[in-house]
């Protein structure tokens, strides 16, 4: 009886050490913070600079290659790493979505019309 009542306690015990919350639910905004670089490809083409905040908030510039167009780029990350972020206006714009892992990051960008797309991609400096 006294064994069973040992072996009970154990299993406690491990079941409760074991339950311990996972890195993966970790803010990632921290290691993705800082300065970020990179092109977007499509209907469109051009190139984009960003500063992160360690809250998530995104500010930049991205120039539109033809014609020569430069406009402010603004958004946000979430703790997961999702990137969200506008060039112009949401009415008159592009809207960019993708994911920053780290050092390195893409996905894909639609103009406010929905008449142009492409892609995206952009690494930490």
């Amino acid at each position: 009886m006294q064994k069973g009542i040992y072996l009970i306690l154990i299993l406690l015990s491990l079941s409760i050490f074991s339950c311990s919350k996972d890195d993966d639910d970790s803010d990632k905004r921290i290691e993705i913070a800082g300065s970020w670089s990179g092109t977007f490809t499509g209907d469109v083409i051009g190139t984009w600079t960003a500063t992160i905040s360690e809250s998530g908030i995104v500010t930049g510039t991205a120039i539109v290659t033809s014609p020569s167009i430069h406009s402010n780029l603004n958004g946000n990350v979430s703790s997961d790493g999702k990137f969200s972020a506008t060039v112009g206006t949401t009415s008159l714009g592009y809207n960019f979505d993708g994911q920053l892992n780290g050092k390195s990051g893409g996905g894909s960008w639609e103009s406010s019309s929905k008449t142009q797309s492409g892609t995206w991609s952009g690494n930490k400096k």
